[in-house]
């Protein structure tokens, strides 16, 4: 990444000492257990509004009582995929009662709770009891008046069902006849409050607290038919939303028929659920679909009702019934509907929460047919889940090849079926799970029931860690992991004027790996993730900084050797011994090659040596300042870090970024500032800074590939047209002969592309496929070039060397393998090769269709061609 990498020169009165700055060592931490995954819990405050509670919840109950006054009530599951749906067990029935629950810091009881509403202020809906609500939702008790003790209005608005609609049933919970949708707490109630003493209400009639202002709510009242021959219409005698307190409504109906089902020994089925109920109000003149009610026995063979009649009223003519055809009677206010046969059909059972649980809904096809031409849609509703998005259908036994590959759909999920896509190593990356076809026709040859498992993709499986940035002032952080992501991508940016972060480390000593892609179903999770909390570790940048002491003492020096060149690493590597041979003599970009320097004496019989060369783009004289610099300055560091007199320039470096402090890292620093001088200066380019990418510019202007521009200066910052990288990768090359007017591209020639060196560097790039081109036929050759084409460019221009891309070293959370639109594999090439890196700090992106900036352009053509994967 580049930019300019601020230099540390902060007063250093104060700062801590050589044990807190070396490594800054790891702070106390009681938390030694690798936290246990979870899915996102939902927690919800409940303010009472003026109002007080008065109970204490139970430890388990995931409620407790705050020092405010609020409630912070808790739905969280870890266990499997027992994730938190959002639904408050309680809501009304616990933290809504008139006992749990007062007007008044007194607890008086001239108010009563009329509900929970997401305002303080009146004007809304109460919160419905069976709703998800969402994370860190704040709900706000509501006070309804006792119209005997205020002139306020009075407390509940009526509702009388005159016995033609209900509140239904809850699972098993017939509510109108217990508790009413709020689960009892008296909101919604058949019992009238007056001055706090409870009065049996009239038969069919409910009451709905609300305070002035509020409106009633959908849940609050009742809506499903009572079978007496009316049907109801889903309206009331006056608006229900504008009705006030005081005020009642009576439910509005018409003549309906009243359908009775006369199954025998078939079951019932309604929407897809099995039902005892065998009544039902609909409208006069309806039809009927098998989409609503199905009839099926439920032995081996299922035996799906395709033949009914209907007789309407007491001894008339029973006629044939076709679902979806056959109009009911207008005239009449009764039909029976009966099975008079049945054929063999095929059971799609549905499950909608894992594997191993029973299916939610059914439906039957008959034999030869398919659900798509049985109910005329595609696919059965989709079925919804808290931090899941719905994927598909699937038949876990189905199935699934792919170019060698030979599996089943049950291999592409988790137990609880959230798909497995974002675990590495998982199935998904070698071939896709493959949904059930419901237009698929069932044979006589059919199994009797095909289990059809709903698939999700999970969104939010997370661990919580702490970070402690370990220095004073700082405060604790509480960072959520979540799965299918790298750690760093997740951690926020934590910096320290004067600091560079190293590492987050646990008190065991374990390191956060923040390219690691988080999968707890890896067993090494609990390696990766060790601790729930982790300390930053700082390098002061006095020692550890592009103009750090460290640099400075390595500057030059060989760091490694590969494939028999010789690795200089900038801005700073430890030296290293490294073989004595003739080719590592030769190391292209480098002079002056020496096998001591420095005053340093080394063994010449040794096969091992250090190597010390003089850095491209800086001129000699300096150079040589430099050196007598440091060398006083090494004699000095043996001195005051009391090292033997022989001590290697290893030796002094170890011990620099092991024992001394930084205020002397500093002060030995600034006694090489600006001791080296470039044989090329840009104006625009600061050469004390290793940030800038100066070696990198310096070393493909002595090159000369890069020339800079006519003004002198290197276009720092400037973004870098198609034309001008093709231009450099051609110079790297060695400018080999090409013929200029063959470019092959409609938008290049004499005109558009003057300068000749241009033409035969594009028409070069085309004839060896380093570009391609856009499908229209153009190059774009003055379009700025993104970072991705730029990848491609290098990764062609080296011969596109053998790269499996999924076990890439590097991994950035915008770049996904095998995306060849996007150039993945040249990107994952050039960062698992060290040519091309990411944004630092803690986002490990590559930004691929960011502009390339020539400052960055230079640093990624220079690495690869110190690699030597670019050859002249």
């Amino acid at each position: 990444m580049t930019g300019n990498t601020k230099v540390w020169r902060a007063p250093l009165a104060g700062l801590a000492s050589v044990a807190m700055i070396a490594t800054m060592g790891v702070a106390a931490s009681t938390a030694n257990a690798a936290p246990a995954p979870g899915y996102d819990g939902v927690t919800v405050t409940l303010n009472p509004n003026g109002g007080k509670f008065t109970f204490t919840p139970a430890a388990s109950s995931g409620a407790s009582l705050q020092s405010d006054g609020t409630m912070k009530v808790e739905d969280s599951k870890t266990s499997d995929y027992q994730y938190a749906d959002g639904v408050i067990t309680g809501l009304y029935s616990t933290y809504g009662t008139d006992a749990n629950l007062k007007w008044g810091a007194n607890s008086t009881s001239n108010r009563y709770f009329s509900g929970w509403y997401t305002s303080p202020d009146a004007g809304g809906q109460a919160v419905d009891p069976n709703e998800p609500l969402q994370d860190g939702t704040t709900l706000y008790a509501h006070w309804s008046t006792d119209a005997v003790d205020t002139d306020e209005s009075e407390a509940a608005v009526t509702l009388d069902t005159k016995g033609l609609v209900r509140y239904g049933k809850q699972g098993t919970v017939d509510l109108d006849a217990t508790d009413g949708p709020d689960g009892g707490s008296g909101v919604v109630s058949k019992t009238v409050y007056v001055k706090g003493v409870p009065a049996s209400a009239p038969a069919n009639t409910w009451f709905v607290r609300l305070q002035d202002g509020d409106q009633l709510a959908s849940w609050q009242v009742p809506s499903a038919d009572v079978q007496d021959g009316q049907y109801f219409t889903g309206s009331w005698s006056s608006d229900i939303a504008s009705l006030q307190g005081g005020q009642s409504a009576t439910p509005v109906t018409e003549e309906g028929t009243v359908v009775t089902f006369d199954t025998g020994t078939y079951a019932l089925f309604k929407d897809g659920v099995q039902t005892s109920e065998k009544k039902f109000d609909v409208k006069r003149g309806d039809t009927l679909t098998s989409n609503e009610f199905q009839a099926v026995t439920l032995g081996a063979d299922h035996n799906l009702a395709t033949k009914w009649s209907v007789t309407y009223g007491t001894g008339s003519q029973s006629e044939n019934f076709v679902f979806g055809t056959t109009a009911l009677d207008a005239t009449s206010n009764a039909a029976t509907l009966k099975v008079l046969n049945g054929e063999k059909s095929t059971q799609y059972a549905l499950h909608e929460t894992g594997k191993s649980t029973a299916p939610t809904r059914s439906y039957f096809v008959k034999r030869g047919s398919s659900f798509k031409d049985t109910f005329a849609k595609d696919a059965p509703d989709a079925p919804t889940r808290h931090n899941a998005t719905f994927k598909g259908w699937y038949d876990l036994n189905a199935t699934v090849q792919n170019a060698g590959y030979i599996g089943t759909n049950d291999k592409f999920f988790d137990s609880s079926m959230i798909s497995t896509e974002n675990v590495p190593g998982s199935d998904w990356e070698k071939a896709d799970a493959v949904a059930y076809d419901f237009s698929e026709k069932t044979t006589e040859s059919s199994p009797a029931v095909v289990d059809i498992y709903a698939g999700y993709t999970a969104n939010a499986k997370y661990v919580t860690i702490e970070l402690d940035p370990n220095y004073a002032g700082s405060q604790i952080q509480t960072v959520k992991i979540y799965e299918g992501k790298t750690i760093g991508s997740q951690l926020p940016s934590i910096t320290r004027a004067g600091y560079t972060l190293k590492e987050w480390k646990s008190n065991q000593g374990s390191v956060l790996p923040l390219d690691w892609t988080v999968n707890f179903d890896d067993p090494s999770y609990t390696t990766k993730i060790h601790n729930t909390r982790y300390v930053a570790q700082w390098t002061a940048d006095s020692k550890y900084g592009v103009n750090g002491l460290l640099s400075y003492l390595s500057r030059g020096y060989a760091t490694g050797e590969t494939s028999g060149k010789l690795d200089f690493s900038t801005p700073y590597g430890e030296p290293v011994k490294v073989s004595e041979t003739s080719t590592l003599r030769k190391h292209s970009g480098y002079k002056n090659l020496v096998k001591t320097s420095d005053g340093f004496t080394e063994d010449n019989s040794s096969s091992q040596v250090f190597v010390l060369a003089q850095p491209a783009g800086y001129n000699e004289a300096s150079w040589k300042s430099f050196l007598t610099t440091r060398e006083k300055v090494v004699k000095e560091l043996i001195s005051e870090l009391k090292l033997a007199k022989t001590a290697s320039i290893k030796d002094v470096y170890d011990a620099v970024a092991n024992r001394l402090s930084a205020e002397k890292a500093d002060q030995y620093a600034q006694e090489f500032a600006g001791k080296l001088v470039t044989n090329t200066s840009y104006p625009d380019v600061n050469y004390d800074d290793y940030g800038t990418h100066s070696p990198e510019i310096t070393y493909l202007t002595n090159l000369g590939v890069v020339k800079g521009y006519p003004d002198g200066t290197f276009g720092y910052g400037a973004p870098l047209a198609r034309v001008d990288y093709i231009v450099w990768l051609y110079r790297a090359a060695g400018s080999p002969a090409a013929d200029e007017s063959a470019a092959g591209f409609s938008d290049v020639n004499s005109t558009t592309v003057p300068n000749a060196e241009f033409r035969k560097a594009i028409a070069w790039a085309k004839s060896t496929g380093v570009t391609t081109g856009y499908p229209d036929g153009t190059f774009a050759p003055y379009a700025t070039l993104a970072r991705q084409d730029a990848a491609a460019f290098l990764y062609r221009a080296a011969g596109s060397p053998k790269f499996n891309e999924s076990y890439a070293d590097v991994k950035f959370a915008d770049v996904t393998p095998g995306d060849s639109a996007n150039h993945s594999q040249a990107v994952l090439w050039a960062a698992s090769n060290g040519i091309a890196k990411g944004y630092s700090g803690t986002v490990n992106k590559f930004a691929g269709m960011s502009t390339l900036v020539r400052q960055d352009a230079a640093a990624f053509l220079a690495r690869t061609l110190q690699k030597g994967y670019i050859a002249k």
